[in-house]
């Protein structure tokens, strides 16, 4: 569409950690499968924080 208008948006504080939650889920279950027992338990505590903060905020 020719003309057609272009809408964007600052994303919220918890649009954003809803979204890292997201992407740390989907790469705990990836490093599970490769056995890195630290990597998994970093993203796992990365996850965690992700979890706290998103439902813990002041939220927009």
């Amino acid at each position: 569409m020719l003309g057609a208008k272009v809408v964007q948006r600052d994303t919220t504080r918890q649009e954003t950690l809803a979204y890292i939650e997201e992407m740390l889920q989907e790469l705990v279950k990836m490093a599970r499968g490769t056995d890195s027992y630290l990597l998994v338990y970093l993203m796992d505590m990365a996850l965690q924080e992700a979890r706290d903060n998103q439902h813990h905020c002041p939220c927009d």
